[in-house]
């Protein structure tokens, strides 16, 4: 990305975000990265530290990250001395106001005072380390309410991004985080028409900004694979729709199809799919892959021939908004098979850009990639137009300018 000028109106901002970094959360490395190149001074606290493989980027990343937990009891306590003595209205009003919120169990309840306590001590180490303009926290579930505690007690604005399964799947407190936040960004016009339906008089404080790519630092290439590669990058999970995916695969090898099905990603569907891999005799077809870090999924679509992935609403009320996978998968030149589902008809023009069939139907899936396999010169056309859309709708700087612009009003809680 080209160097950006800064102004006056760059903030210092510090994140709270449950676990940092992740392989599946890359468009928040990105976000990060271009607001310090933004001239704002980000400093990230996570709440837990990450388990298993990371890019080099994000051990980097991790580096100057601050890990929360755990906590030494002496210290929790002295957080909450310090806080109760010096501010104890905020204090009790606070832990009131989250404990008592409508809508929530009894176990819920004992969670959120555990949050309330979490917040408390992160709240003592914002204050003691640096000065800081702004809490903001990604993903609106937890890592919300720690970061509501914090700003409540140090009279700070606070902010949130919303993305996806921290809306639609359980969500705790929702009406309360968002009434109480200057404002919520969230990544889809799906997301943001629903909190909307959802909380109507907060409507004005919820915007629109999608995850943004760097387009000029993806350099797509002509697939060099023997024969047609389809590539599927996910979480396996049921939100992702592999078994369909793979429930496709069969009917196009039924037909006499010849192509290769690479699936990136890991998760708990893996015994699942795997199962369904081999009872369909797919062994030579389907291949998991399991997680890799980013350079290496970069790699994998210049070897693929179109990208898929079969998006699904899952029996929790899990699903996505838009995958950034699909984005990158653009930014390659790839033509994009997905689903009408969520975000994603923001993103992938059907007929032009890709094809989008009905959730769940694998029938109509495998007539989708037939059609793009037998057709590569129509799959090459809608690679092309896949990137000019990413270029003018999803880039980076642009999509990270507007939550720039979000953070120069300041209001306090008094």
């Amino acid at each position: 990305m080209n160097a950006v000028e800064t102004d006056s109106s760059t903030r210092s901002v510090t994140y709270v975000i449950g676990t940092y970094p992740l392989l599946t959360t890359t468009f928040i490395d990105r976000e990060i990265e271009t607001l310090r190149e933004l001239g704002v001074d980000v400093d990230v606290l996570s709440l837990r530290r990450p388990a298993g493989r990371l890019s080099d980027v994000q051990r980097a990343l991790g580096s100057t990250t601050t890990y929360i937990r755990p906590v030494g009891g002496l210290s929790l306590a002295g957080s909450h001395l310090s806080q109760l003595t010096r501010r104890p209205g905020r204090y009790l009003s606070t832990l009131t106001r989250l404990v008592t919120g409508r809508g929530q169990t009894i176990q819920q309840r004992i969670r959120t005072a555990g949050h309330f306590a979490l917040g408390v001590h992160v709240a003592q180490l914002v204050e003691k380390r640096r000065a800081t303009e702004r809490i903001h926290a990604h993903f609106i579930d937890r890592a919300a309410i720690v970061a509501h505690v914090v700003a409540r007690l140090l009279g700070l604005p606070y902010s949130i991004t919303a993305h996806a399964n921290d809306i639609y799947v359980a969500p705790v407190l929702l009406e309360t985080k968002i009434k109480d936040a200057e404002f919520v960004a969230t990544c889809t016009g799906y997301n943001e028409s629903h909190l909307a339906r959802e909380i109507p008089q907060a409507a004005p404080k919820i915007t629109r900004v999608y995850h943004g790519i760097d387009v000029a630092s993806y350099r797509p290439e002509a697939a060099t694979a023997p024969v047609p590669r389809l590539l599927s990058v996910g979480q396996l999970k049921e939100k992702k729709g592999f078994l369909h995916l793979i429930d496709a695969c069969r009917i196009l090898v039924g037909e006499g199809a010849r192509f290769e099905c690479e699936i990136i990603g890991e998760g708990p569907q893996r015994s699942e799919l795997e199962r369904r891999i081999d009872d369909l005799g797919l062994g030579d077809t389907v291949t998991l892959r399991g997680a890799v870090p980013h350079d290496e999924v970069i790699s994998a679509y210049r070897h693929a021939s179109a990208f898929v992935l079969a998006c699904v609403e899952a029996d929790d009320g899990d699903r996505d908004g838009i995958p950034n996978v699909i984005l990158e998968a653009m930014a390659m030149e790839l033509p994009v098979i997905s689903t009408r589902h969520s975000g994603i008809p923001e993103a992938v023009d059907h007929g032009a850009t890709g094809l989008l069939v009905a959730p769940g139907d694998a029938t109509s899936l495998a007539d989708a990639l037939a059609q793009l396999l037998d057709d590569p010169a129509r799959a090459r056309l809608m690679g092309a137009r896949g990137r000019e859309v990413v270029s003018d709708r999803f880039d980076l700087e642009t999509n990270v300018r507007l939550l720039h612009e979000r953070f120069v009003p300041v209001r306090a809680f008094s």
